[in-house]
């Protein structure tokens, strides 16, 4: 479904990523691991065109981009296919939780009214939510504006979802709600993209995952190649250093 190879990117001379290669198959739930500083969240967010990558190239169902030199027109046309979900929700403060969802069937899709709520609340419903439709941000946990964020990007029906460490700015005991949707798309067969620092997760719900440092991919693997026939030292210590933390 969506092949990338060469991502280059710079910010003030200093290169982020050095010519990223990834692979992503329909279905697939793809975890993207590593320290932090890696380069994980410029990665998504130029996949996304929400950075504009400075060389490399997209395959996306089929058809190949020059990733650098693609128009407005030809971004507007791809994301059409994508939704993000951003650590921080990014959800309108001024609109209910139904509104939220609804708007970005209304507005860029030009979906009629009655068709987007239709299809909001089943978004809605499909995160646990549809009793809290008239709800502000304000008067939604972080978790529950997080599980919106994810019917938001759910209810335009993408052939891939980018999530951008969707629990990390959840307190510890609203992240396990949010992670058991994304297990439940997972299970639905929607094609993700998720940089997580949460490797237990990544381990039980990824099919494939990637392991990112200094701006490039040092292994992609299958989940249970990736954990149980890890040679790369590098990757070992980060895991070791992950499971100190869990003592």
């Amino acid at each position: 479904m969506l092949e990338v190879t060469g991502l280059k990117k710079s910010f003030h001379g200093r290169e982020i990523l050095s010519g990223v290669d990834l692979t992503v198959e329909k279905g697939d739930v793809l975890a993207v691991l590593g320290p932090s500083g890696g380069g994980k969240t410029t990665l998504l967010r130029c996949l996304n065109y929400l950075e504009r990558a400075d060389a490399g190239q997209m395959t996306f169902i089929g058809r190949t981009m020059d990733m650098p030199r693609l128009s407005r027109k030809e971004i507007a046309a791809y994301r059409r296919h994508t939704a993000f979900v951003f650590q921080s929700f990014n959800l309108f403060s001024n609109k209910t939780a139904l509104q939220n969802v609804t708007e970005g069937l209304i507005v860029p899709r030009k979906i009629p009214r009655a068709q987007a709520e239709e299809r909001a609340m089943a978004a809605l419903e499909k995160v646990g939510l549809a009793d809290r439709r008239d709800a502000y941000p304000s008067q939604l946990s972080g978790g529950q504006q997080q599980r919106v964020a994810i019917a938001r990007a759910v209810a335009v029906r993408p052939d891939v979802i980018f999530l951008d460490e969707p629990t990390s700015a959840l307190d510890p005991e609203l992240i396990g709600g949010v992670l058991e949707v994304i297990r439940g798309l997972a299970e639905d067969g929607m094609t993700m993209v998720i940089v997580t620092h949460e490797v237990n997760f990544a381990r039980h719900v990824s099919t494939r995952v990637l392991f990112m440092d200094q701006g490039q991919v040092l292994t992609a693997a299958p989940t249970a190649e990736f954990f149980e026939e890890q040679k790369l030292e590098r990757v070992q210590s980060f895991l070791r250093s992950l499971d100190r933390k869990d003592d």
